[in-house]
């Protein structure tokens, strides 16, 4: 790990990433959400059609050559906090038999981080605001997403009001029969939702996204660790 300076003002393994990607039938996803505890199971659901696959990465899919970048490539560390107020990063939901699904997102909060989801579109070409995400293969491509529109609604399911903590609502389905007496308040994970269904396809489809981390003020020379679940949740169309 690197030497964090005083003038470089580094903030180490900020964020610590784990994806799950649940295919499931439900009419209300507020039943299931314990991704941060545990993975939820696999289930085909009707009328539109049996979920196939659906799947997480950290860049390019290249559904013609079924290639895409590991999740693994989603880097938070190393985040620079005398430089812009936010840093971007690159994912993408792709998968097949899936008419439509949600994204979920649940953090912890020793940082004053704050999160918000875009839809971005893929390009070669670099252009002003756009990420800049290479493949890892061999021989590596370039390619850049820019964020489009404004920021994806979501809910927030146990937000406390002021904003910065998770109140003891998701307790349970998080930590089981474990007592809040022994859960420090930072580890609750505040729980977030998109409020809107995305679609997905009945063939192979592919959907770019920029998780956009506010750092809000954080100037701490410290290597303080959150954690940040993005799940990726099936649902049919019908299913607003």
């Amino acid at each position: 790990m690197k030497d964090f300076g005083a003038k470089k003002k580094l903030i180490g393994i900020v964020i610590r990433a784990l994806i799950i990607c649940a295919l499931v039938a439900s009419a209300c996803a507020a039943s299931t959400f314990a991704w941060y505890f545990s993975e939820k199971g696999v289930a085909s659901y009707a009328p539109v059609y049996a979920a196939d696959s659906l799947y997480i990465g950290a860049g390019h899919r290249d559904i013609q050559n079924d290639t895409f970048e590991d999740i693994r490539y989603l880097y938070f560390n190393e985040m620079d906090v005398t430089g812009d107020a936010y840093v971007d990063r690159v994912i993408c939901i792709y998968g097949k038999s899936v008419p439509g699904y949600r994204i979920q997102l649940a953090y912890t909060t020793n940082n004053p981080f704050t999160y918000e989801l875009y839809h971005a579109v893929e390009s070669t070409t670099a252009s002003a605001g756009a990420v800049y995400n290479p493949t890892h293969q061999s021989p590596s491509e370039d390619y850049y997403y820019k964020a489009t529109g404004s920021a994806i609604a979501g809910t927030f399911l146990n937000r406390a009001q002021n904003g910065t903590e998770a109140t003891s609502g998701k307790h349970t389905e998080t930590y089981g029969s474990y007592s809040t007496d022994y859960v420090q308040k930072n580890a609750e994970p505040i729980y977030w939702q998109t409020s809107v269904t995305e679609v997905g396809g009945k063939n192979d489809f592919v959907n770019y996204y920029i998780i956009r981390v506010y750092k809000n003020g954080k100037a701490l020379n410290d290597r303080e660790t959150d954690v940040l679940c993005i799940a990726a949740k099936a649902f049919s169309l019908d299913q607003e």
